[in-house]
């Protein structure tokens, strides 16, 4: 789904933010990567093999603010959530999957990240009861059985940051805190495959946490 609704005739899913192309690299070690570029330490947005600022910091649902600097040296998966977009109904049950793979895991953090604008309403004032905001997105994180934490984007400052598109639109940070995947969930946009459908954010953990780099990097998002 569109994650900032303008206006309606904007198609769903679009933000008008330039498409990655598929790459299909081989897999190599990670460490070609680790040398940052004094000038992109502070990227205006995301990019592959670049770093997130440490000082990138989100509020959850209740107001508690989570800073990136508290995921380095885990893999952090990040999803673009909606409680109302339609192919959510494809990705919640998979990414309720994922939850529970990674459950047990000390290497691997999900972090869900609620940016449509008209879901989240008006950014609350410093000193609002945050227990009666954002019910909507309380209902259905309560219906889906979700344990991840899901950060609110006021602004679509993260969205603009990670150039998400759509929802779910999906990334994968490294230990260092580098991305290394951006794209879709899946191959599976219309839920047909079931088990047959490559789980994109998966191989990509898989990739980074053997120290290699991930045999896609960019794929096309869905939502």
């Amino acid at each position: 789904m569109n994650l900032t609704l303008l206006t309606t005739a904007l198609a769903v899913g679009a933000l008008g933010l330039p498409v990655p192309q598929a790459s299909t690299a081989p897999a190599q070690p990670l460490s070609v990567q680790d040398d940052t570029p004094d000038d992109e330490k502070k990227p205006k947005v995301l990019k592959l093999g670049v770093a997130i600022p440490e000082d990138f910091t989100l509020p959850d649902l209740d107001g508690k603010a989570h800073s990136f600097k508290d995921l380095r040296g885990k893999v952090v998966i990040v999803h673009f959530w909606s409680d109302r977009c339609p192919a959510e109904r494809h990705a919640d049950p998979i990414f309720k999957q994922m939850e529970k793979r990674y459950a047990k895991s000390k290497d691997v953090v999900m972090i869900g990240i609620a940016s449509n604008q008209n879901e989240l309403g008006a950014k609350p004032a410093k000193d609002a009861d945050h227990s009666k905001l954002y019910t909507n997105l309380r209902k259905k994180i309560a219906k889906v059985g979700y344990t991840h934490d899901i950060l609110v984007d006021h602004g679509n400052v993260a969205s603009t940051f990670f150039q998400a598109r759509s929802t779910p639109h999906c990334f994968v940070l490294d230990k260092k805190g580098k991305l290394q995947y951006a794209g879709a969930l899946d191959d599976d946009p219309r839920g047909r495959k079931g088990d047959d459908a490559t789980n994109y954010v998966n191989d990509a953990v898989s990739s980074i946490l053997k120290d290699e780099r991930p045999e896609k990097t960019t794929t096309k998002p869905y939502g």
